[in-house]
């Protein structure tokens, strides 16, 4: 399970999308910067994880950090793979597997966690407009239409829910979004 919600962190009442109240997070469009760290904020600005910029390399290793500087996540990229997976691993827990399936029409991702049903990613994963779902339930909504800083958008977690797998799969979708800018 993810760790207690810190300090600023709020339940919220029903989304766009219908989901259950939970926590929403703030995440910056175009978030890595080499060599630099940046945060996940609570929807008041107030940061609640770090990832640690300095660790993107060639298998685009995010380290997520609470703010004691404790490593509490782990994101990064299968390099031994026909299309991109990203493996996320959580403190404790048996790595879960962001996979992109063949597809013409628009990038199809899915997310398979040991001892659960495999998760869809449905919606505009570019225009990050899409909820992660398992088995027609909304897990998370992440969504600009919460926010009104430009560049940033909104990532909400249902509740009882783990937030940093949502999260481990929000970075990764920005790393191979950034990754096939850069060709």
């Amino acid at each position: 399970p993810a760790p207690p919600p810190g300090p600023g962190h709020r339940h919220l009442g029903r989304t766009p999308h219908g989901t259950l109240p939970g926590v929403r997070y703030l995440v910056r469009e175009k978030f890595f910067r080499l060599g630099a760290d940046n945060d996940i904020s609570d929807e008041s600005g107030n940061p609640v994880f770090r990832v640690d910029g300095k660790a993107l390399s060639l298998r685009d290793l995010m380290v997520v950090q609470d703010l004691q500087g404790i490593e509490v996540a782990r994101v990064h990229r299968k390099l031994a793979s026909m299309l991109p997976q990203y493996e996320i691993d959580l403190a404790g827990q048996e790595t879960a597997v962001l996979h992109r399936k063949l597809s013409m029409l628009k990038p199809v991702w899915s997310l398979s966690v040991p001892g659960q049903e495999e998760m869809q990613l449905e919606g505009n994963l570019l225009q990050h407009e899409f909820t992660v779902q398992r088995g027609g339930a909304v897990v998370a909504t992440v969504s600009r239409a919460w926010v009104s800083l430009s560049a940033t958008y909104g990532v909400d977690v249902a509740p009882g829910e783990n937030d940093l797998l949502v999260l481990g799969v929000v970075l990764a979708l920005e790393a191979d979004e950034q990754r096939e800018h850069k060709g």
